[in-house]
């Protein structure tokens, strides 16, 4: 699986802003803590059937997210409304590194959601395929939240980014 061309074309100019503006490495720790059985009522279990009409986006409101971020002739001082907590790099970084993948015949990718699931309170995890004029088909499993429209939430903005820079990008 190519992560790193998924994410060249949609956040991976984020990535290369991020190592410009000095991130260095993004880690997650595991501590092992002793098993707490959680009592929350009115949570929805694993098991509980999808109710009807439940707050999800549909798959063409998160690729106009997609499709927003990866288009080459709007700059990302105007695409902080995409990424919950706004665009994490500088934006004439970002604009740079997505005018390379332009250049380069990279864009635009095409997005396909094979599964949209309600994952709490105002989020949804998506589950998509990427293609593109170099991309082979590439599977992603992202988080957007509702925040008075669906964007893509800092936590898959950020696993793009690691994941680009982990390929050596």
């Amino acid at each position: 699986m190519t992560v790193k061309s998924l994410a060249t074309g949609v956040a991976a100019i984020a990535a290369i802003g991020a190592a410009a503006a000095g991130v260095t490495c993004i880690a997650s720790v595991t501590t092992t803590l002793p098993r707490v059985q959680p009592v929350v009522f009115s949570a929805p279990l694993p098991l509980d059937p999808v109710v009807p009409g439940a707050d999800v986006p549909t798959p063409d409101q998160l690729a106009t997210v997609l499709n927003t971020l990866q288009d080459p002739s709007v700059s990302f001082a105007n695409k902080g409304y995409l990424i919950e907590g706004g665009v994490p790099v500088p934006a004439s970084l970002a604009d740079h590194e997505l005018q390379k993948a332009a250049a380069k015949g990279s864009l635009p990718l095409t997005f396909n959601f094979t599964s949209i699931t309600p994952a709490g309170p105002g989020v949804a995890a998506a589950t998509l395929t990427a293609t593109g004029p170099h991309l082979a088909p590439t599977y992603e499993n992202l988080t957007f939240v509702d925040q008075g429209g669906w964007k893509l939430s800092h936590d898959s903005a950020m696993t793009l980014i690691q994941s680009v820079r982990s390929s050596g990008h």
